[in-house]
């Protein structure tokens, strides 16, 4: 058995079009240490840029022509946080740069890809993965457009469409402008309270936070609009739902027995996790005035 290589150091070489367009580009917008370069060798010139751990990105200019390769070719730069990610990409959308939705799901939920002056993909992602990479935007455009989410948290077409349209609605986003989740608020008979009537999250993405932040971000806004108090209502068989509001501030209001009937237009025979699908738990969290903890 042979013992394996002592590699001592490692280089990725990139042609270019314009040496000095890649450079400001990899030095100045994403701020690699460039480590130097040459002129004139053998018909070439180059710049050597500093990559995290050591190694180096060469740019070369000479005979050969940038080729970019597949939508899975890929330079990762990983910075420590995802808001450190959300401010290097504002930096680098501000300055016109190109961004693209990654070929694989993955680089959107923990980052964002751009395109450098060639259209080499480069990815800046976030090493502290606890949050993904993603904003909470208030949804402007038709219902229609989110009902698959809608219907992630609604079994009922009868019922969901007697409430699509209404209130608000709060949308996760990735960096690549995917929704994976939504939070609908609508009013009360109270004006000082709102009820939480539909949220969901993409099923690849629970339990990274999303759900926690999109309740946060109705909060901060009811809290905006002077409400006191946020409703919400779930099926007393779904476990994980009540340890999820439980979790965000919620508390145990009331239980409302048989609502998810084939009368109100569920299927008959719901279950969840094997617990029959009959009755409605509501909860309620109090909104803190702004300021408040």
């Amino acid at each position: 058995m042979t013992s394996a290589a002592r590699w001592t150091a490692a280089r990725v070489a990139h042609p270019v079009a314009d040496l000095q367009r890649s450079t400001a580009f990899y030095g100045e917008l994403l701020g690699l240490p460039r480590r130097g370069g040459f002129t004139g060798h053998d018909g070439y010139d180059g710049v050597f840029f500093e990559l995290p751990g050591g190694t180096e990105l060469e740019l070369t200019t000479g005979p050969a022509r940038p080729r970019p390769g597949t939508e899975e070719d890929l330079l990762v730069l990983y910075l420590g946080t995802a808001d450190a990610v959300r401010e290097a990409a504002d930096r680098l959308g501000t300055a016109g740069v190109t961004a693209v939705p990654a070929a694989n799901p993955y680089w959107d939920r923990w980052g964002r890809t751009f395109l450098d002056p060639d259209g080499y993909r480069v990815v800046l992602a976030a090493a502290d993965r606890a949050e993904s990479v993603l904003h909470v935007e208030l949804h402007d455009g038709p219902r229609a457009d989110l009902r698959w989410s809608f219907e992630l948290a609604e079994d009922s077409a009868e019922q969901l469409d007697s409430y699509l349209d209404a209130g608000l609605v709060l949308v996760a986003v990735t960096g690549g402008g995917d929704v994976v989740g939504h939070l609908q608020l609508v009013g009360t008979e109270d004006p000082a309270v709102r009820e939480l009537k539909n949220m969901a999250v993409r099923a690849d993405l629970r339990g990274r936070g999303v759900g926690a932040r999109l309740v946060e971000a109705a909060v901060e806004l009811l809290a905006s609009e002077d409400a006191t108090l946020l409703l919400v209502a779930t099926g007393a068989a779904d476990v994980g739902n009540l340890r999820f509001y439980q979790r965000q501030g919620f508390r145990f209001r009331a239980v409302e027995r048989d609502v998810f009937t084939e009368a109100a237009g569920y299927p008959p025979g719901l279950e969840v996790d094997g617990i029959p699908l009959l009755d409605q738990v509501w909860l309620d969290r109090a909104v803190p005035r702004p300021g408040e903890a």
